[in-house]
This record gives structure tokens, sequence and C-alpha cells, in this order.
């Protein structure tokens, strides 16, 4: 059985039919006195029910924009309580799934993992889910995922029939975030979304195969696609990466494949370390021009840099300064010793 949805007039009606006839009286006249155009006049509520009054605001000002009027009208009387409860009804049918991006100082996109990923990240293993070192079958079904979206936005009272908005509410079923929404992560981590999204293109170049995995990989892409911040973010990094970038490249293989080549190589969890480990031996058998082969090629790398970096400070650092003073005062020691004993034989 289909259920009642609320629905943005159906909540104003309720919200209006629990005012007293006072209450109704003071709200009219509140709303006579808006200054805001278009003005509402005393002989369009005077003497109306308040399904009238309500008919009037949504053809005056569009369902939304009456949400909007009667919900400053209703603090205006204090009557805040009715207010919150209206918003609270009304907040997934003004949903229609979007992300709210984030931005920096400047206006610019902020395509950085926020405090709250970041905190996610920390609190839980983000290898063990399917495509991020767990077995694909770990994932669930792609129509499981979707029931459980719908089930969401109905609890919501939203439209279970709004593909963007049940996509919004399907859950990541692999990687670091798995188990959080698709708008959800567009509204955190906007790099990891395209960088998703970019290997999932090329894994797509060479199968066209539905597991789980990849059919929810599939429903992502095309959540995220969707907005133009998603796009240009893609695009941007398409374009090869400079040398000083590599790390920020996806490892694209294994079981951490999700994860990016720095993250990996800077890594203190003992398993990561021991498989970095592992590929420093595999040099001279990975395939040619293969992930594989990228990876231990920047492990490899990082590593030859630290090594220099080691040297640099044995050699120029400040124990070293201290050291080349010492051997200088000890040369400039013997070199006076050696003056004065040549002008005694003298």
């Amino acid at each position: 059985m289909e259920m009642n949805r609320t629905t943005i007039k159906r909540a104003l009606k309720d919200a209006l039919a629990d005012l007293s006839g006072e209450g109704l009286l003071e709200f009219c006249d509140e709303l006579r006195d808006r200054r805001t155009e278009p003005r509402i006049t005393r002989r369009s509520v005077e003497g109306k029910s308040y399904l009238q009054i309500i008919d009037l605001l949504v053809s005056t000002y569009t369902e939304q924009g009456a949400l909007t009027v009667v919900l400053e009208t209703l603090r205006k009387i204090n009557c805040n309580q009715l207010a919150e409860t209206l918003s609270s009804k009304t907040k997934a049918c003004a949903d229609k799934g979007d992300p709210v991006f984030r931005k920096t100082s400047n206006g610019e996109l902020d395509s950085k993992p926020s405090q709250e990923a970041l905190k996610y990240r920390g609190s839980h293993q983000p290898l063990t889910a399917a495509g991020a070192g767990g077995s694909p079958g770990t994932a669930k079904k792609p129509e499981e995922v979707e029931a459980e979206a719908k089930k969401q936005v109905l609890s919501e009272c939203g439209d279970p029939c709004n593909e963007r908005l049940v996509l919004s509410r399907s859950k990541i079923q692999f990687g670091k975030y798995k188990g959080q929404t698709f708008q959800w992560l567009l509204e955190n981590d906007v790099d990891y979304t395209a960088y998703i999204i970019i290997t999932h293109q090329k894994e797509r170049e060479h199968t066209m195969c539905q597991t789980p995995l990849m059919a929810n990989k599939d429903s992502l892409t095309r959540y995220a696609v969707a907005y133009p911040e998603v796009l240009k973010e893609v695009k941007s990094k398409k374009r090869p990466l400079r040398p000083r970038q590599k790390g920020q490249a996806l490892v694209g293989f294994g079981k951490y494949k999700s994860e990016t080549l720095k993250d990996l190589y800077e890594s203190k969890d003992m398993k990561i370390m021991s498989y970095v480990n592992y590929l420093r031996g595999m040099e001279s058998t990975c395939e040619p021009r293969s992930k594989m082969c990228d990876a231990i090629k920047y492990i490899l790398q990082r590593d030859r840099r630290k090594t220099t970096t080691k040297r640099s400070n044995a050699t120029f650092g400040p124990g070293a300064a201290k050291k080349r003073q010492a051997r200088g005062k000890r040369a400039q020691s013997t070199r006076a010793q050696y003056k004065a004993q040549t002008e005694e034989g003298e």
C-alpha cells in the first residue's frame, strides 16, 4: 500500500489548522504588514478560512515561497514551536538530493576532506570494505541498496520516485567511506569522489561485468557527474600528474586499491607497512607500465628521497656543522704547531 507523503501544501494547512481563532487573526495581521512584494492585502485574507489563506499564499508565492512566508510569519508572532515542526515536516519536501558543496574563503570549491570525513576515516577500518581489501561479496546487491535508499527517503517524507533523491540516500559499498551516502561523500570529500570516478571509468574500459561493487560505483558516478563542480574536479585530475603530485594517484590494484600512493607509503598500520615492504621486493617481477609497477616506482623514489635527506642532514645539519668546526680547529692547530716547529728548526 502506498504511503501518504507529506507535501508542502499539506504541511502548511496542518500548521495553520493548529492556530486558534485569535492566533489565525494575529497571523493574518502580521501577513498584511509584510513589506516584501508581492503584498497581501487586508481584503484578500479578511473573513477567510485557513484553507483559503493557504491557497492564496501558494498561488501568490508558489509552494516553496509560501513555506518561507509562513515560517517567517509564525516566528514573528512567537509561534516558534509550530514553526520548527513545520520546518521539520517540510525539510524532505524541499530536499531534491542535491549536495551542498563546501567553499573556501575565496569562494572556490573545497575539494579536500572535511573534518567530519577525517574523523570518520580515523574511527572506521577503511580497508575491510569491498574494493578496498575485502571480498566483492561484502557489497550489497544494487536492488538492496536502492530499497534501503527508498526506505530512508520515505522515512523523511520524500518522493521515492525522485531518482536523484534516491541516489543521494544510496550508501557506498566500498572504501574508506563505506556506509556513508553518496550525498554525504560529495559534501565531505570531492577529491576522493573524483578519483573513484576516474578509476571506475578506466575499469569500465576493460570490463562490463555487473558485480554489486561495480553497480554501486556506476550509481555513484551517475549521481556525481550530474554536478559541474564534480565534473571540473574529474577533468583536472585526468591531466597528467606532475612528479610532486604522483602520491595523489590511487594505488589502483590489490587490497588497498582505493588508497592513494602517499597514504599507502606513509601509513603506520603494520599490515600496510608489511605490504609496502612486500612491494619493494617485487621490482624485478612486476609487469611494466602496470599499476603495481607505478606503485613500486613511487615507493622506491620515496625511499631514495628519504636516504638523500638523511645524507644531507648528516652533511649539512646542525651536528655536521659542529663537526666541521671541530675539524677546522684541529687542522688550524696542527698547522700552527707545524709552523712553530719549523721556525724553531731554523
